[in-house]
Protein backbone atom coordinates (compact mmCIF):
# COMPACT_ATOMS: atom_id res chain seq x y z
CA UNK A 1 0.00 0.00 0.00
CA UNK A 2 1.05 3.53 -1.00
CA UNK A 3 1.85 5.43 2.52
CA UNK A 4 1.50 8.45 0.75
CA UNK A 5 -1.92 7.96 -0.10
CA UNK A 6 -5.23 7.67 2.07
CA UNK A 7 -7.09 3.99 1.78
CA UNK A 8 -10.28 4.09 0.42
CA UNK A 9 -13.21 1.91 -0.60
CA UNK A 10 -15.04 2.42 -3.71
CA UNK A 11 -17.59 0.91 -5.70
CA UNK A 12 -18.98 1.46 -9.24
CA UNK A 13 -21.81 -0.95 -11.19
CA UNK A 14 -20.70 -4.63 -12.37
CA UNK A 15 -21.90 -5.65 -15.67
CA UNK A 16 -20.66 -3.68 -18.97
CA UNK A 17 -18.65 -0.66 -17.89
CA UNK A 18 -17.81 2.59 -20.12
CA UNK A 19 -15.27 5.08 -20.31
CA UNK A 20 -16.64 7.29 -17.63
CA UNK A 21 -16.84 5.25 -14.65
CA UNK A 22 -13.19 3.69 -16.07
CA UNK A 23 -11.68 7.17 -16.26
CA UNK A 24 -13.39 8.18 -12.43
CA UNK A 25 -11.45 4.75 -11.42
CA UNK A 26 -7.92 5.92 -12.98
CA UNK A 27 -8.88 9.58 -11.74
CA UNK A 28 -9.36 8.42 -8.36
CA UNK A 29 -6.17 6.02 -8.57
CA UNK A 30 -4.23 9.18 -8.83
CA UNK A 31 -5.06 10.48 -5.37
CA UNK A 32 -6.33 7.24 -2.75
CA UNK A 33 -5.22 3.27 -2.23
CA UNK A 34 -8.19 2.42 -3.41
CA UNK A 35 -9.94 -1.30 -3.41
CA UNK A 36 -12.57 -1.01 -6.14
CA UNK A 37 -15.83 -3.33 -5.55
CA UNK A 38 -17.96 -3.56 -8.94
CA UNK A 39 -21.67 -4.58 -7.64
CA UNK A 40 -25.39 -3.42 -8.10
CA UNK A 41 -26.02 -5.00 -4.58
CA UNK A 42 -27.16 -1.61 -2.59
CA UNK A 43 -26.45 -3.40 0.64
CA UNK A 44 -22.81 -3.45 -0.62
CA UNK A 45 -22.14 -0.54 -2.11
CA UNK A 46 -23.75 0.78 1.41
CA UNK A 47 -20.71 0.05 2.93
CA UNK A 48 -18.37 1.56 0.70
CA UNK A 49 -16.18 5.14 1.49
CA UNK A 50 -17.87 6.51 -1.98
CA UNK A 51 -19.66 5.06 -5.14
CA UNK A 52 -19.95 6.60 -8.82
CA UNK A 53 -22.17 6.31 -11.96
CA UNK A 54 -24.52 4.17 -9.31
CA UNK A 55 -26.61 4.86 -6.58
CA UNK A 56 -28.18 8.75 -7.61
CA UNK A 57 -25.53 10.31 -5.31
CA UNK A 58 -22.76 13.08 -5.95
CA UNK A 59 -21.17 11.09 -8.49
CA UNK A 60 -23.89 9.64 -10.30
CA UNK A 61 -25.30 11.26 -13.43
CA UNK A 62 -28.63 9.21 -13.95
CA UNK A 63 -30.86 11.18 -12.36
CA UNK A 64 -33.57 13.45 -14.35
CA UNK A 65 -31.95 16.44 -12.15
CA UNK A 66 -28.44 16.24 -14.46
CA UNK A 67 -25.27 18.60 -13.15
CA UNK A 68 -24.19 21.23 -16.42
CA UNK A 69 -21.17 22.57 -17.03
CA UNK A 70 -21.25 26.47 -17.86
CA UNK A 71 -20.96 25.50 -21.83
CA UNK A 72 -23.93 23.01 -21.76
CA UNK A 73 -22.07 20.16 -21.42
CA UNK A 74 -23.61 17.50 -19.15
CA UNK A 75 -21.12 15.75 -16.51
CA UNK A 76 -20.98 11.79 -16.59
CA UNK A 77 -18.79 9.95 -13.42
CA UNK A 78 -15.71 10.80 -14.86
CA UNK A 79 -16.59 14.80 -14.56
CA UNK A 80 -18.03 14.49 -11.27
CA UNK A 81 -14.87 12.47 -10.08
CA UNK A 82 -12.37 15.05 -11.86
CA UNK A 83 -14.17 18.43 -10.64
CA UNK A 84 -14.17 16.83 -7.09
CA UNK A 85 -10.38 15.32 -6.80
CA UNK A 86 -9.03 16.48 -10.28
CA UNK A 87 -6.76 18.92 -8.45
CA UNK A 88 -5.56 16.79 -5.63
CA UNK A 89 -4.70 14.18 -8.53
CA UNK A 90 -2.37 16.66 -10.33
CA UNK A 91 -0.35 17.57 -7.19
CA UNK A 92 0.03 13.86 -6.36
CA UNK A 93 2.25 13.58 -9.42
CA UNK A 94 3.40 17.19 -9.85
CA UNK A 95 3.79 18.80 -6.14
CA UNK A 96 6.01 21.53 -7.34
CA UNK A 97 3.16 23.15 -9.60
CA UNK A 98 1.61 26.57 -8.27
CA UNK A 99 -2.01 27.00 -7.51
CA UNK A 100 -2.73 28.86 -10.14
CA UNK A 101 -0.64 26.08 -12.24
CA UNK A 102 -3.11 23.38 -11.36
CA UNK A 103 -5.98 25.81 -12.37
CA UNK A 104 -4.88 25.36 -15.51
CA UNK A 105 -3.82 21.86 -15.88
CA UNK A 106 -7.16 21.11 -14.00
CA UNK A 107 -9.11 23.05 -16.78
CA UNK A 108 -7.27 21.50 -19.75
CA UNK A 109 -7.72 18.44 -18.79
CA UNK A 110 -11.39 18.56 -18.14
CA UNK A 111 -11.64 20.46 -21.46
CA UNK A 112 -9.59 17.92 -23.74
CA UNK A 113 -10.38 14.91 -22.12
CA UNK A 114 -12.57 14.40 -19.47
CA UNK A 115 -15.38 16.63 -21.08
CA UNK A 116 -15.61 14.72 -24.38
CA UNK A 117 -15.98 11.18 -22.25
CA UNK A 118 -19.11 13.19 -20.30
CA UNK A 119 -20.27 14.07 -23.56
CA UNK A 120 -20.24 10.75 -25.04
CA UNK A 121 -21.65 8.83 -21.55
CA UNK A 122 -24.82 11.34 -21.92
CA UNK A 123 -25.22 10.63 -25.43
CA UNK A 124 -24.04 13.56 -27.14
CA UNK A 125 -22.26 13.17 -30.73
CA UNK A 126 -18.97 14.83 -30.12
CA UNK A 127 -17.44 14.76 -33.81
CA UNK A 128 -18.65 14.47 -37.45
CA UNK A 129 -15.57 12.93 -39.67
CA UNK A 130 -15.71 12.32 -42.71
CA UNK A 131 -12.75 10.06 -42.10
CA UNK A 132 -13.95 7.69 -38.92
CA UNK A 133 -11.75 8.47 -36.07
CA UNK A 134 -11.97 6.07 -32.58
CA UNK A 135 -12.43 8.71 -29.93
CA UNK A 136 -11.34 8.01 -26.51
CA UNK A 137 -14.85 6.67 -25.41
CA UNK A 138 -14.96 3.46 -27.74
CA UNK A 139 -11.41 2.57 -27.55
CA UNK A 140 -12.36 2.07 -23.74
CA UNK A 141 -15.35 0.62 -24.74
CA UNK A 142 -13.40 -1.71 -26.89
CA UNK A 143 -11.66 -3.06 -23.38
CA UNK A 144 -15.01 -5.02 -22.78
CA UNK A 145 -14.59 -8.93 -23.53
CA UNK A 146 -16.43 -10.20 -26.66
CA UNK A 147 -19.49 -12.28 -26.36
CA UNK A 148 -16.76 -15.16 -26.91
CA UNK A 149 -13.93 -14.37 -24.87
CA UNK A 150 -13.33 -16.20 -21.38
CA UNK A 151 -12.51 -13.11 -19.97
CA UNK A 152 -14.43 -11.89 -16.89
CA UNK A 153 -15.40 -8.27 -17.07
CA UNK A 154 -13.47 -7.28 -13.94
CA UNK A 155 -10.19 -8.23 -15.66
CA UNK A 156 -11.38 -6.68 -18.81
CA UNK A 157 -12.34 -3.48 -16.68
CA UNK A 158 -8.97 -3.42 -14.88
CA UNK A 159 -7.10 -3.57 -17.71
CA UNK A 160 -9.17 -0.93 -19.54
CA UNK A 161 -8.29 1.32 -16.07
CA UNK A 162 -4.49 0.62 -16.68
CA UNK A 163 -5.09 2.22 -20.10
CA UNK A 164 -6.76 5.20 -18.90
CA UNK A 165 -4.34 6.05 -15.98
CA UNK A 166 -1.71 6.02 -18.93
CA UNK A 167 -3.92 8.27 -20.79
CA UNK A 168 -4.51 10.51 -17.97
CA UNK A 169 -1.34 11.03 -16.20
CA UNK A 170 0.07 11.24 -19.91
CA UNK A 171 -1.80 14.24 -20.72
CA UNK A 172 -0.52 15.86 -16.97
CA UNK A 173 2.99 15.76 -17.52
CA UNK A 174 2.71 17.18 -21.15
CA UNK A 175 0.41 20.57 -19.77
CA UNK A 176 3.25 20.26 -17.09
CA UNK A 177 6.05 20.08 -19.61
CA UNK A 178 4.49 23.01 -21.50
CA UNK A 179 4.14 25.22 -18.54
CA UNK A 180 7.83 24.77 -17.39
CA UNK A 181 8.77 25.20 -20.66
CA UNK A 182 6.90 29.01 -20.96
CA UNK A 183 9.84 31.01 -19.77
CA UNK A 184 12.52 29.55 -21.85
CA UNK A 185 10.39 30.15 -24.90
CA UNK A 186 9.66 33.77 -23.58
CA UNK A 187 13.52 34.39 -22.77
CA UNK A 188 14.21 33.02 -26.56
CA UNK A 189 11.78 34.62 -27.74
CA UNK A 190 12.85 38.00 -26.45
CA UNK A 191 16.36 37.66 -26.82
CA UNK A 192 16.19 36.92 -30.52
CA UNK A 193 18.66 38.53 -33.31
CA UNK A 194 16.01 38.22 -36.63
CA UNK A 195 12.42 38.95 -35.91
CA UNK A 196 11.36 36.01 -38.48
CA UNK A 197 13.78 33.55 -36.24
CA UNK A 198 13.01 31.63 -33.14
CA UNK A 199 16.25 30.00 -31.57
CA UNK A 200 15.70 27.52 -28.74
CA UNK A 201 18.41 25.32 -26.84
CA UNK A 202 16.35 22.53 -26.30
CA UNK A 203 13.00 20.91 -27.77
CA UNK A 204 10.31 22.63 -25.74
CA UNK A 205 6.59 22.48 -26.10
CA UNK A 206 6.54 26.02 -28.26
CA UNK A 207 3.71 26.61 -30.25
CA UNK A 208 0.98 27.63 -27.73
CA UNK A 209 2.97 30.54 -25.83
CA UNK A 210 4.53 31.66 -28.93
CA UNK A 211 1.04 31.76 -29.94
CA UNK A 212 -0.28 33.81 -26.96
CA UNK A 213 3.16 36.02 -27.23
CA UNK A 214 4.06 36.99 -30.77
CA UNK A 215 0.86 39.11 -31.44
CA UNK A 216 2.24 40.73 -34.93
CA UNK A 217 3.39 37.17 -35.87
CA UNK A 218 6.88 38.01 -36.62
CA UNK A 219 8.11 34.87 -36.37
CA UNK A 220 8.26 32.42 -39.81
CA UNK A 221 10.15 29.94 -38.04
CA UNK A 222 11.67 28.01 -35.03
CA UNK A 223 15.05 26.23 -34.69
CA UNK A 224 15.66 23.43 -31.85
CA UNK A 225 17.91 20.66 -30.49
CA UNK A 226 16.62 16.91 -31.05
CA UNK A 227 17.86 13.59 -31.66
CA UNK A 228 21.53 14.30 -32.44
CA UNK A 229 20.60 17.21 -34.67
CA UNK A 230 19.32 20.40 -35.59
CA UNK A 231 15.51 20.81 -36.57
CA UNK A 232 13.58 23.94 -38.56
CA UNK A 233 10.04 24.49 -38.45
CA UNK A 234 7.63 26.54 -39.54
CA UNK A 235 5.15 28.28 -37.60
CA UNK A 236 1.35 27.05 -38.74
CA UNK A 237 -1.77 28.92 -38.29
CA UNK A 238 -4.82 27.37 -37.44
CA UNK A 239 -8.05 28.16 -39.09
CA UNK A 240 -10.57 26.90 -41.00
CA UNK A 241 -7.73 26.36 -43.31
CA UNK A 242 -4.26 24.91 -41.57
CA UNK A 243 -1.38 26.85 -43.63
CA UNK A 244 1.94 28.07 -42.03
CA UNK A 245 3.54 31.49 -42.05
CA UNK A 246 5.86 30.85 -44.52
CA UNK A 247 6.68 27.45 -46.00
CA UNK A 248 10.26 26.23 -46.11
CA UNK A 249 11.33 26.72 -50.00
CA UNK A 250 9.60 24.74 -52.74
CA UNK A 251 12.76 22.88 -53.80
CA UNK A 252 13.97 21.15 -50.57
CA UNK A 253 10.74 19.26 -50.91
CA UNK A 254 11.31 15.48 -50.08
CA UNK A 255 14.90 15.79 -50.73
CA UNK A 256 17.47 13.92 -48.21
CA UNK A 257 20.83 13.83 -47.23
CA UNK A 258 23.76 14.42 -50.58
CA UNK A 259 20.55 15.75 -52.53
CA UNK A 260 19.26 18.08 -50.29
CA UNK A 261 22.42 19.64 -49.40
CA UNK A 262 24.32 19.92 -52.52
CA UNK A 263 20.60 22.22 -53.07
CA UNK A 264 21.32 24.01 -49.81
CA UNK A 265 25.39 23.99 -50.15
CA UNK A 266 25.83 22.04 -46.52
CA UNK A 267 27.52 18.35 -45.84
CA UNK A 268 25.19 17.31 -42.97
CA UNK A 269 21.53 17.65 -44.53
CA UNK A 270 19.32 15.07 -43.45
CA UNK A 271 15.88 15.85 -44.57
CA UNK A 272 12.94 17.89 -45.49
CA UNK A 273 9.88 17.19 -45.15
CA UNK A 274 7.58 17.13 -48.36
CA UNK A 275 4.66 19.53 -47.02
CA UNK A 276 7.88 21.66 -46.48
CA UNK A 277 7.04 21.86 -42.16
CA UNK A 278 10.02 20.50 -41.01
CA UNK A 279 13.77 19.56 -42.22
CA UNK A 280 16.79 18.73 -40.25
CA UNK A 281 20.49 19.09 -40.57
CA UNK A 282 23.32 17.81 -38.31
CA UNK A 283 24.34 20.95 -36.67
CA UNK A 284 23.91 24.07 -35.91
CA UNK A 285 25.94 25.85 -38.46
CA UNK A 286 23.44 24.38 -41.01
CA UNK A 287 20.36 24.80 -39.13
CA UNK A 288 21.30 28.35 -39.55
CA UNK A 289 22.33 28.65 -42.79
CA UNK A 290 18.86 26.48 -44.18
CA UNK A 291 17.10 29.46 -41.39
CA UNK A 292 18.92 32.52 -43.47
CA UNK A 293 18.27 30.60 -47.25
CA UNK A 294 14.03 30.09 -45.94
CA UNK A 295 13.85 33.47 -44.44
CA UNK A 296 15.33 35.64 -47.59
CA UNK A 297 13.70 33.19 -50.70
CA UNK A 298 10.61 34.94 -51.74
CA UNK A 299 7.36 33.34 -51.60
CA UNK A 300 6.39 31.52 -54.82
CA UNK A 301 3.77 33.65 -56.87
CA UNK A 302 -0.07 31.89 -57.18
CA UNK A 303 -1.61 32.21 -60.37
CA UNK A 304 -5.26 33.51 -59.88
CA UNK A 305 -7.23 30.57 -61.41
CA UNK A 306 -5.41 27.99 -59.15
CA UNK A 307 -6.30 30.05 -55.81
CA UNK A 308 -9.40 30.07 -57.37
CA UNK A 309 -9.66 26.51 -57.65
CA UNK A 310 -8.43 25.88 -54.43
CA UNK A 311 -11.34 28.02 -52.67
CA UNK A 312 -13.78 25.60 -54.51
CA UNK A 313 -12.34 22.68 -53.68
CA UNK A 314 -12.79 23.98 -50.20
CA UNK A 315 -16.29 24.41 -51.26
CA UNK A 316 -16.99 21.27 -52.02
CA UNK A 317 -15.58 19.88 -49.01
CA UNK A 318 -17.51 21.69 -46.91
CA UNK A 319 -20.70 20.50 -48.91
CA UNK A 320 -19.56 17.25 -48.72
CA UNK A 321 -18.72 17.20 -44.87
CA UNK A 322 -22.23 18.87 -44.71
CA UNK A 323 -24.11 16.18 -46.74
CA UNK A 324 -22.20 13.03 -44.72
CA UNK A 325 -23.46 14.93 -41.73
CA UNK A 326 -26.75 15.21 -42.98
CA UNK A 327 -27.03 11.56 -43.93
CA UNK A 328 -25.36 9.85 -40.57
CA UNK A 329 -28.45 12.11 -38.55
CA UNK A 330 -31.22 10.55 -40.91
CA UNK A 331 -29.69 7.27 -40.23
Amino acid sequence: MDKYKEFKKVGTHSGKFHADEVMATAILKQVFEIELTRTRDTEILDKQDFIYDIGNGEFDHHQLEKEYRDNGTPYAASGLIWRKFGRQAILSNHPEVSENEVETIFRYVDAVLIEGIDAADNGIRTTENIIPTMCISSIIGGYNPTWDSPESVDAAFNDAVGFAEDILENLIDQKVSTLKARTFVIEAYNNRKRPELLILDNSYPWERTLKEIDINKEVLFVIYPKEEGFYIQTVREYGEVRRDRKSLPEEWAGKREEELGSIIGIKDAVFCHTARFIAKAGSFDSILKMADIAISKPEPKIENRVAVRNVFDILRLILRNKLVIKIRRNR
